[in-house]
């Protein structure tokens, strides 16, 4: 299973940094903070799953936008938010090609 990894590397607001992670991953408090004192992945989501990336981006927007710096990586290494979103973007084509397929598939029979 390929993943993509997102790690903290500098935190300008602790407080908001924390509450953003709080409400997308299980871990604790206290399981976060280690993660980023450790530099170690604190949100790690399947790459074929749509879903899991479209909230991983907007959770990597979020903290952006409090200052918080963030590193992405994938199986080749650092990635950019913008490779993120052209992933993104990808599956959403299959995905409505997919869709396209299946209702000429459906109205052929």
């Amino acid at each position: 299973m390929k993943i993509i990894e997102i790690f903290i590397e500098y935190v300008n607001d602790k407080t908001l940094t924390y509450k953003i992670l709080r409400e997308y991953t299980p871990l604790s408090l206290s399981e976060i903070k280690s993660r980023i004192d450790n530099h170690d992945a604190v949100i790690i989501v399947n790459d074929l799953k749509l879903d899991e990336l479209k909230k991983a981006r907007e959770i990597i927007r979020s903290l952006n936008n409090i200052g918080t710096e963030v590193t992405i990586k994938d199986f080749t290494g650092d990635i950019t938010l913008k490779i993120l979103d052209n992933i993104i973007s990808s599956y959403e084509g299959i995905a409505a090609d997919t869709e396209k397929l299946d209702s000429l598939i459906l109205s052929d029979e």
